[in-house]
C-alpha cells in the first residue's frame, strides 16, 4: 500500500465524504483537467496553495486548518515561522465579534477599557461560558 501524505490522505477522505464527483469538484475548485483532483488525493502532487480557499469550499472544509495541513506538509520551515502568528486562526464569527468591539472602541480594545469595563467584559464572557455550558447539558438530556 502507498504511504500517502496527510494532505493527500485529507482531500481523499473529504471527496469520499462529500458524495460529489470529483470533476465538479475540480471545477467547483478552478482546476481545467478534471485528473488533478485524482493526482492530488493519490499524493501524486501537492494541492497549490492558490487553491486552498476553493477546493476548501467545494468540499465544505475549513480552509484555514487546510491551509496550516498544507504548509505544515510542503513546506515546514516557513510553517515553523509564520505558525505562531496563524495560531489560534479566527472564525468568521470571532472576526466579525473583534471587528465591532475594535470598531467601537479603537484598537487596541482592551487597553482603551476602564477596570470597570474590564469587569463587565469578563462578567459578560463569563455568562457565555455558563450559557454554553447550560444548553450543552440540556441538549444530552
Amino acid at each position: 500500500m502507498e504511504n500517502k501524505s496527510r494532505v493527500a490522505h485529507f482531500i481523499a477522505e473529504l471527496i469520499s465524504a462529500s458524495g460529489k464527483l470529483q470533476k465538479d469538484i475540480a471545477e467547483k475548485a478552478g482546476f481545467e483537467k478534471p485528473n488533478m483532483m485524482t493526482m492530488i488525493k493519490q499524493g501524486k502532487t501537492k494541492l497549490p496553495l492558490e487553491r486552498i480557499g476553493p477546493i476548501a469550499r467545494a468540499l465544505e472544509a475549513d480552509p484555514v486548518a487546510l491551509l496550516h495541513m498544507c504548509l505544515e506538509e510542503y513546506q515546514p520551515e516557513t510553517w515553523r515561522e509564520v505558525k505562531p502568528y496563524l495560531q489560534p486562526a479566527l472564525s468568521e464569527a470571532e472576526r466579525q465579534i473583534i471587528s465591532a468591539l475594535r470598531a467601537r472602541a479603537g484598537t487596541p480594545f482592551i487597553e482603551a477599557l476602564s477596570e470597570e469595563s474590564k469587569r463587565h467584559l469578563k462578567d459578560f464572557l463569563d455568562s457565555v461560558r455558563n450559557d454554553e455550558a447550560r444548553i450543552e447539558l440540556e441538549t444530552m438530556r
